[in-house]
This record gives C-alpha cells, sequence and structure tokens, in this order.
C-alpha cells in the first residue's frame, strides 16, 4: 500500500493533492479534445490573421464554435446557448452541474449560473460594450459573465475598458455581491492550446480581479503535463 508509513497529517494532505489533481484533469481538455480544439483554434486565427477576407459572420461563427467547445469540454457547466429573455439574448448562459457542484471548492464561482457572451469585433472592446455587459448582468442577478473576443479589452490598468471592469468590481462592498466580467482573449485561448484549462485562466483573472494586481502571477504554476516536455523550468 503506498501510504505506508505516512504520518497522519501527511496522508490527508495526499488525499487532498489527489482531489485537486482529479480537478484538474477532469477540467482540462483530454488528448482528442486537444487535437478538436487546435483545428478550431487555428481556424479561428486563420479567418482573422490570413491573407483571406473573411467575413464578419464567418468570424463570428468560428469564435462561438471554440467558445462553445471550450465551456462544455470543462466538464462543470450545463451550456444553454442564444437564450433569449425579455429584452435580451444571451450568447451562452452556464449552470453549474453536479461535477461543478462538487468540486466547487477548487475554485471559487459566486452563485450557480453564469452569463457568456461572444464578441467578434475587428478591435479591441470599448467601455461602452462593458457597460453594456454589466447590465445585462445586473438584471440577470449573475455575478460572473465571461467575455470572449480574439482581441480583448481595450486600455490596461485602471484605463478604458480594462480598467471599468476593475471599477464596476468595486461597486459592492461585500465580496459576495461584486461582479466579476473576465476578459478571454487570443491569448488566453493560446495558453489552452500549450495545457492550461479554461477554468485555470478564469480562476487567476477573478483573483487578479479580486486583488487588482496582474493575473499571469496566478497561472506560474505549470500543469504536470507540460512539466513532462519542459527542460527549462527554472524559476
Amino acid at each position: 500500500m503506498g501510504d505506508v508509513g505516512l504520518s497522519i497529517k501527511e496522508y490527508f494532505l495526499s488525499q487532498y493533492a489527489d482531489e485537486k489533481t482529479r480537478f484538474r484533469e477532469i477540467t482540462r481538455l483530454d488528448e482528442k479534445d486537444e487535437h478538436e480544439y487546435k483545428v478550431l483554434l487555428e481556424k479561428l486565427i486563420k479567418l482573422h490573421e490570413g491573407s483571406g477576407k473573411a467575413t464578419t459572420g464567418e468570424k463570428g461563427k468560428a469564435l462561438e464554435h471554440l467558445v462553445t467547445f471550450l465551456l462544455e469540454k470543462s466538464s462543470i457547466f450545463n451550456v444553454y446557448e442564444n437564450i433569449r429573455n425579455t429584452t435580451n439574448e444571451i450568447d451562452q448562459l452556464l449552470e453549474l452541474n453536479h461535477i461543478g457542484r462538487d468540486l466547487k471548492k477548487f475554485i471559487t464561482l459566486p452563485g450557480e449560473m453564469f452569463l457568456s457572451e461572444c464578441k467578434n469585433y475587428n478591435k479591441k472592446i470599448g467601455v461602452t460594450w462593458v457597460g453594456k455587459f454589466f447590465t445585462l448582468l445586473a438584471s440577470n442577478q449573475s455575478k460572473i459573465g465571461l467575455l470572449f473576443s480574439y482581441y480583448g479589452l481595450a486600455g490596461s490598468n485602471w484605463s478604458s475598458a480594462s480598467g471599468l471592469t476593475r471599477k464596476l468590481f468595486l461597486l459592492r462592498e461585500k465580496l459576495e455581491d461584486r461582479t466579476h466580467i473576465i476578459d478571454i482573449n487570443i491569448k488566453d485561448f493560446k495558453a489552452i492550446e500549450q495545457g492550461k484549462s479554461l477554468l485555470e485562466i478564469i480562476d487567476a483573472k477573478m483573483k487578479a480581479l479580486r486583488i487588482q494586481t496582474n493575473f499571469d502571477k496566478f497561472l506560474k504554476e505549470k500543469h504536470p503535463a507540460l512539466l513532462e516536455n519542459s527542460d527549462d523550468d527554472v524559476d
């Protein structure tokens, strides 16, 4: 038995580590999913950066297909697409499934229903649309909004759209009442291709929003799958 010789503390720490590892494996892409994801990502990149003249509709569909694939393969969400309420249409309505509710201790997701929007712009997203998204989240009483786009948010730190997400987050005093608008863009799509999971990126960006810092600090820990193929893993 592998646990022979462990102290009580070491035994329970090993059990917790095993559970955390299971969470990582459940939420990351497996080998088959990785291949399909790379095909979807290559198509999205080609439509945006290739020499051909792709239409806005083609780019939008490619983004939506990639995002839906990622959300479904995260394993913790039920994904409902193109949901219309009395005033708006929501690209993706996300609900924690039984796996997500069971594993919620490994990622702090306030509530159990979240909104996801795909914005197919040929430039970075400005403050106007961030403000509209915040209103949509508030009207649906959702504390997390995932904003997927190719180029991401305009500005940085406290400026423009990026700064507005920080200001909107601070509107409420209590953490559980605050609204997280999480920007997921081509840099993040490429990080997922390299082995990160969508949930790891969301978690890192939520932490960064809470303490007002760069989210990269929370992605320094490499996934075990990356360590196997890395010989330059020096701090």
